[in-house]
Parts: structure tokens; sequence; C-alpha cells
């Protein structure tokens, strides 16, 4: 389930990666190319509201503390639950150590709100569909889950 990347320049002068458009289409959400900082854009003139860095999210459990290679870092995808409410992964450098993980992020004040915690493995990137709801995609790609806050 690939999914190219729309590339959008001239953001501050840093290159950075369109994740989602929220649901009013007011604002984007994006994340730099190093996968290290979210922001919040507004549409009309592309200016930062908010960022966020990497540095608040919690090392994978299953990292010895002591590995340097451990980084945690955003990944390229996830969108807007609702306005005020983003959902974005980790699981591409959390795979390494074990299940990849999914954070709820508050987008007015682009702060980590916690971790998802689901009832069951969920594989994958979460896809949010901006009217309080996501879904992930089975572990073989054969079952579609439907999540609500």
């Amino acid at each position: 389930m690939g999914r190219s990347h729309l590339v959008v320049d001239r953001f501050d002068d840093e290159d950075r990666v369109l994740v989602a458009v929220s649901p009013s289409g007011n604002r984007m959400l994006t994340v730099t190319h190093d996968q290290d900082t979210l922001a919040v854009h507004r549409v009309t003139d592309c200016s930062v509201e908010v960022e966020l860095g990497a540095t608040v999210l919690p090392p994978h459990p299953g990292a010895e503390p002591e590995d340097d290679e451990a980084e945690v870092f955003f990944d390229y995808e996830g969108g807007f639950i609702d306005e005020a409410t983003a959902l974005v992964g980790t699981v591409e450098s959390d795979e390494e150590f074990g299940p990849g993980r999914h954070w709820l992020v508050d987008t007015t004040r682009l702060r980590l709100q916690g971790e998802v915690l689901y009832p069951r493995d969920v594989p994958g990137m979460p896809s949010a569909l901006g009217d309080g709801t996501w879904y992930t995609v089975s572990a073989t790609e054969n079952a579609l889950h439907v999540w609500a806050l």
C-alpha cells in the first residue's frame, strides 16, 4: 500500500512533505524531510502556525536505553482526525524495535496528547478521515479497521 509523497517547497526555506489538509481546508500538516519536525500551516499564506519536534516522542519500549541508533521520528503519513486533532505515526522508526506506534496531536498548540492504544496489534500507518475517525489496514491487507476517538 505504498503512497507517493508530495514535496512542498519554500516553507521557511526548508523542504517539507505535505502530510494532510484539515477538514476545513484551511490548514496543512507537514513534516520536514528529515522527519524531525511537524508543522501546521495556514493554507492562505503557508505560514507556520505551530511546530512540534520529534524530541517530545518517547523512545520505543523495545529499544535499549543506551542505543544511539534508536532515534524516533515522524512518519510521512498521518492526517487530521478533526480540525483540532491529528493522528501521526512513528511506525518507520519503531519497526526495528517492535510494533509501530500512533500518536494523537493537538493541532491548535501542536502538543503531543499521547499514544493511541489499540485492543489488538495494528500494523502500518494510520489514515485519518477528518470526521473523528481513522482507519488502519490489517497485516494481511484483507481487513480495514475503522477507529474513533
